[in-house]
């Protein structure tokens, strides 16, 4: 039991409380030092989301070839009955087309049932209508026991107390069939069509309502006066994407235009020089950012005589700078710059840089930050387009990377030594994910936590003993005031 110093008129929660402030400095460095840690390992966290949002979602798009495409394909005259994309093997061939009739793909198709079918009716209650869409009759028979159907080697049972519903839910929520099954609520007729075209997808059934496979039908086409047929309402010819959407309007045609004007590409490479130079910015703020060596986390002690504004401002100063100087993201960004300074393309007997087709650094303090004079892209473009191409995504056969591969391994590269010292993941932008606690930092604050938590121990007990030393006194000065108040009496009898 702790005493409150009657005997002595002493404060002893106040004496006791300053010895606890000296012998406490060495605990309170390590909390500081804790914080810093966790300071600074969110400061990482913060470059990592930067860096993998770059790399994910930036570059793993810039680095495709559909975003560097050179070319560009418009359609005049009939507009509705396709529509065009060049691809980067466009050869600028023009084409004139004509839809005769679109492809369809391999289906089943029921017999139509009897007027007031609908799609909650049971299986097990359908009749099919004696008249049919071709102005057949059909089989009235109704269906009983069970009901299947077999869809590439894949069977389907259904029970009569199944709905239609039941039948394309079950159809449509099974990706390994690979169809789409609806109910044609005109018609009222069960379709079940094929996903894609060519692939020899087979179906049958015993639903027993004259149940019809259709086979599938090749697309007819008339390019150029010449009579072409494919599977699929798409297709590429000379370098052209070309989409079926509807049969041509009678005695009209499609025009396809192509040229080289780059748009798609100068619009990625505008795109990349912007989140690349906000990226860099980022970066080279945490490195360069001033820190202030005297500001360190404030106690809980210091916090109680603050006001709160003044605990904002301190901690603002305390949490700054913290990586500054950092290394692995010095290297990192050096890294990126290399490439962006190194990297060139073989034309005859010269070579193609980045300067040569319009992009530059600017100053020196400005950190690399790129500048994009569009007229010259767009001259370079337009005379060496493969070229061009080539130095962002590479070569054709994949054996020589181009800038944006680069960068995309690069900043995995930086990623990895981010994860290593702080628990980060290379592949998420998530700063709210679990850390690894085996990192580099995850051990440091597991030791720092151990050695705390050691010395909060010897702290109570050093508290402890401070009290036990003054209750002691207390009671002993207690017993000598008793004692020289019994003698006081006696002498005064």
């Amino acid at each position: 039991m702790r005493v409150s110093g009657l005997a002595t008129g002493m404060d002893i929660d106040s004496i006791v409380k300053q010895y606890m402030l000296t012998q406490r400095a060495p605990l309170d460095k390590l909390s500081q030092n804790k914080q810093i840690l966790e300071w600074r390992r969110d400061n990482y966290k913060q470059v990592n989301s930067s860096l993998v949002d770059f790399r994910q979602n930036k570059l793993s798009e810039y680095r495709k070839a559909a975003s560097m495409s050179m070319y560009s394909s418009e359609v005049t005259g009939d507009k509705e009955a396709i529509s065009v994309r060049a691809t980067n093997t466009a050869n600028l061939t023009q084409m004139n087309v004509k839809v005769n009739r679109l492809a369809s793909p391999a289906m089943l198709k029921s017999a139509s049932f009897a007027e007031g079918t609908t799609i909650s009716s049971t299986l097990g209650g359908l009749s099919v209508s004696a008249t049919q869409e071709d102005g057949t009759t059909a089989d009235q028979t109704t269906a009983t026991g069970n009901y299947t159907l077999n869809i590439s080697g894949k069977s389907y049972t259904f029970s009569g107390t199944d709905t239609i519903k039941n039948v394309l839910d079950k159809l449509n929520g099974d990706k390994e069939a690979n169809v789409t099954a609806t109910f044609d609520e005109v018609s009222r007729q069960i379709v079940i069509k094929s996903k894609t075209f060519g692939s020899n997808v087979t179906m049958s059934g015993s639903l027993n309502y004259g149940l019809k496979s259709v086979a599938e039908e090749e697309a007819d086409v008339t390019i150029n006066g010449t009579k072409v047929k494919f599977f699929g309402n798409m297709t590429v010819i000379n370098g052209v994407e070309i989409t079926l959407l509807q049969k041509s309007a009678e005695n009209a045609t499609s025009n396809i235009t192509t040229k080289a004007d780059g748009k798609k590409a100068i619009e990625t490479i505008k795109s990349f020089i912007e989140e690349y130079n906000s990226l860099i910015k980022s970066l080279n703020s945490k490195i360069s950012e001033k820190r202030y060596s005297d500001y360190t986390p404030l106690t809980s002690e210091q916090k109680k005589e603050m006001n709160e504004d003044d605990i904002k401002l301190w901690t603002e100063k305390a949490q700054s700078g913290l990586l500054r100087g950092d290394t692995i993201i010095s290297e990192g960004l050096m890294d990126m710059r290399n490439i962006l300074i190194s990297s060139s393309v073989k034309l005859d007997n010269r070579s193609i840089s980045l300067p040569d087709i319009g992009i530059t650094t600017g100053t020196y303090t400005e950190n690399g930050k790129l500048y994009l004079d569009e007229e010259k892209l767009q001259k370079a473009i337009s005379e060496d387009p493969d070229k061009i191409m080539e130095l962002f995504i590479g070569s054709a056969d994949g054996s020589t990377p181009g800038i944006f591969d680069k960068l995309y391994d690069s900043t995995l590269t930086t990623l990895g030594k981010i994860s290593d010292k702080s628990g980060t993941s290379k592949y998420s932008s998530d700063i709210t994910q679990a850390l690894n606690e085996e990192s580099t930092m995850g051990k440091e604050l597991r030791t720092l936590n151990t050695r705390i938590s050691e010395l909060t121990k010897k702290m109570v007990t050093l508290e402890t003993n401070y009290y036990n030393k003054f209750t002691a006194m207390e009671t002993a000065i207690n017993k000598l005031n008793s004692q020289s108040a019994s003698i006081t009496n006696l002498l005064s009898q």
